[in-house]
């Protein structure tokens, strides 16, 4: 290995044609579809993604073909390769004009198309026949098929779902002819089978020469990795191919991955090492298997400007898509896109799709749309997409936001149906805060669906209407808190009187008791006759001070007369501070009724008299099935918040909620089953 080596692992694209010598480990796969294609005119090859479609036709078909190992003494094979891209009939009409007529400009190419459009294949077939003579065959390959979905969904645009139609047809129909020897091979993901039937006779055509490219066994997989190496007069460490080995079966995208990974090592060894072989130090440098393509990519971002950062943020995600089976695919654009879709210059654009095409990168590859004369970018394969954690993190973030907009662009949608109203709630949280935070333009908007902006402005008058709602809801409850306060104010002042006048009363009777008795006490002369008077005395003393106490403690349920007077004041200055829900006791009472299963229940609550005025409602909730669910009981209804029913049988558990006048609620769970237990009422 000297520095002078080339490099024999191409990383990330796939194999041309004059690579077929560093192409290992197909041979038994070349042969198979040799067979297919003596047998039949059309052979579709389907695999995963990463799986090596395009190289095994590039670099293990087309050189076996060229051989002559299909057709006996018809060797001679004129080829034509094409993707469907941004215009499938174009591209057709390009590879086909090219091989027959070379040096065609953009206008043959552009009016060939529209010849076809009216004459369809046997436009080409005629261009084809006065150059190919008895031992010449043609073979066109259309790679990556699947772009022709892509294509014919974008937009929902009938145009170019009536193009694509025209095109698989006319792809058919060239292989199925007899006149000239055409034999056609299509590439497709795996997982777009089920798309094709979109399309009359392609899945009939499939199913009759449908080759599913297998993944390489350990054998195969070993010469993939050493194979190249030796050629070029290099080597890797045993131990380092038996982990690589092991490593391909437990990640995706297990051959680009693979091909990066060498061509990284390799690089690094020839630079950096020079030890005179593949090893672990190479391979660690690299981040291994699983991180190589990643760590690559984010060393293109090295150096970048904040702004240089967001332009490539931007076009990576113009560049690639979530399709509706939740596949992250690519999606070429054309540089004018870009340049409206990011903001930025032409020359800047081109300096940062630079830096990941330099340095072996190869990750996103330039062409000429041909009809337009525009320069179209595209990623050069998906596993980047799905390798590259900050890409995929990007496409993530991208999808998401397509989604919200999409969401609010269906709602108007049957808005203007009369289906739907304006957004509000959540729906509208989400779709406001998207629109702020990501700023969405029209350009980028109308890539997912047109009618930006009459989106916008019905978003934007939700918002309003929200608004106005919210203005008026605070003012209600404005003006509620202060019609509250108003009346909690004059209930505690008419408390502030009526306790005034009950002192007032208490202490002329107390007073008047006091003076009798010392009148009495003046005038007397005779003891028995003052120990008498003054035992009566007490005796209306102590009864009127009873009588204010009770009256003071009314509804508590407990007898004060035998307290002294203090200890009873101070006991109702206590409760007085007490949190109101330790101080309010549930009561029940159930009562048969003669002759009959029925009882009367009587449930309460004991509550001060002096504490009442601060609960404005008792709402009584029965879990119960068969019982009313819930009772509401006013302060007014009843001092004890009390009520009755009649009936053979009581729910267990009672949860009674006590809302205040100043809005608290307090909840408290009545165990009526265990009350009437405990005070022998059941």
């Amino acid at each position: 290995m000297t520095p002078e080596s080339k490099n024999p692992y191409v990383g990330l694209r796939p194999f041309e044609s004059d690579e077929s010598i560093l192409f290992f480990g197909r041979n038994e796969q070349t042969l198979e579809l040799l067979q297919r294609l003596h047998k039949y005119n059309f052979v579709a090859v389907v695999g995963s993604s990463g799986c090596g479609k395009s190289s095994l036709l590039r670099a293990g078909l087309l050189p076996a073909l060229k051989a002559g190992y299909l057709v006996d003494d018809s060797d001679e094979w004129l080829v034509a390769i094409m993707k469907p891209g941004h215009s499938p009939l174009y591209n057709l009409a390009k590879s086909i004009l090219e091989l027959t007529k070379p040096g065609c400009s953009t206008n043959d190419f552009i009016n060939l198309k529209q010849q076809v459009l009216e004459g369809g294949a046997d436009v080409l077939l005629q261009l084809i026949l006065p150059i190919i003579n008895k031992d010449q065959n043609v073979f066109l390959l259309v790679d990556q098929f699947e772009e022709l979905f892509r294509f014919s969904m974008e937009q929902n645009d009938s145009n170019k779902k009536d193009e694509a139609i025209d095109f698989v047809n006319i792809m058919l129909e060239l292989a199925q002819q007899k006149e000239v020897p055409i034999y056609v091979v299509m590439t497709m993901r795996s997982d777009f089978i089920g798309d094709c039937a979109k399309f009359y006779g392609l899945p009939e055509a499939m199913n009759k020469s449908q080759y599913l490219v297998p993944r390489l066994n350990r054998m195969q997989m070993k010469t993939v990795i050493e194979g190249p190496a030796r050629l070029y007069g290099g080597k890797l460490n045993p131990s380092l191919t038996s982990l690589l080995l092991n490593e391909t079966g437990k990640v995706k995208d297990e051959l680009p991955l693979l091909q990066h990974a060498l061509m990284r090592m390799w690089d690094f060894e020839i630079k950096e090492d020079k030890s005179g072989e593949i090893n672990f130090k190479d391979f660690e440098s690299i981040g291994g298997l699983e991180k190589a393509l990643s760590n690559h990519a984010d060393e293109a971002l090295k150096g970048m400007s904040e702004s240089d950062l967001n332009i490539t943020k931007e076009m990576f995600q113009a560049l690639t898509a979530i399709d509706e089976n939740g596949r992250k695919i690519r999606r070429p654009v054309l540089l004018s896109q870009l340049k409206e879709l990011t903001g930025a210059t032409e020359e800047i654009l081109l300096n940062i799709i630079q830096k990941f095409i330099e340095d072996s990168r190869c990750f996103l590859i330039k062409n000429d749309t041909g009809e337009t004369g525009e320069m179209i970018i595209d990623i050069s394969h998906e596993s980047l997409i799905r390798q590259w954690k900050t890409l995929s993190d990007w496409v993530d973030e991208e999808d998401d936001y397509a989604s919200v907009y999409l969401q609010v662009a269906e709602a108007y949608r049957l808005k203007t149906m009369n289906k739907k109203d304006y957004l509000s709630g959540t729906e509208l949280d989400i779709a406001l805060d998207w629109y702020q935070k990501f700023k969405p333009t029209a350009t980028w908007a109308n890539r997912y669906k047109t009618g930006y902006t009459d989106v916008v402005a019905y978003l934007k008058e939700s918002e309003k209407i929200r608004d106005e709602h919210e203005k008026e809801r605070l003012d209600n409850e404005a003006k509620e808190a202060a019609r509250l306060q108003l009346e909690a104010e004059q209930k505690k002042e008419e408390k502030r009187q009526r306790i005034k006048r009950q002192i007032i009363t208490s202490a002329f009777v107390t007073l008047g008791v006091i003076i009798f008795l010392v009148w009495f006490s003046v005038n007397s002369k005779r003891k028995e006759i003052d120990a008498l008077v003054a035992k009566e005395i007490a005796t209306t003393a102590e009864q009127k001070t009873k009588e204010l106490l009770q009256l003071v403690v009314s509804g508590r349920g407990k007898e004060y007369s035998n307290q002294e007077y203090a200890a009873v004041v101070d006991g109702l200055r206590k409760e007085q501070s007490y949190p109101l829900e330790q101080i309010i006791t549930p009561n029940a009472i159930r009562v048969p009724i003669t002759g009959t299963r029925n009882f009367d229940y009587l449930i309460w609550l004991e509550v001060p008299s002096f504490r009442r005025d601060e609960i404005k409602e008792v709402m009584y909730k029965w879990p119960c099935s068969g019982f009313v669910d819930n009772i509401h009981i006013g302060k007014e209804a009843s001092v004890g918040f009390a009520f009755g029913y009649r009936g053979w049988d009581h729910c267990p558990q009672i949860l009674i909620q006590v809302k205040l006048v100043n809005g608290e609620i307090i909840n408290i769970d009545f165990d009526l089953e265990g009350y009437l237990q405990n005070n022998n009422s059941i």
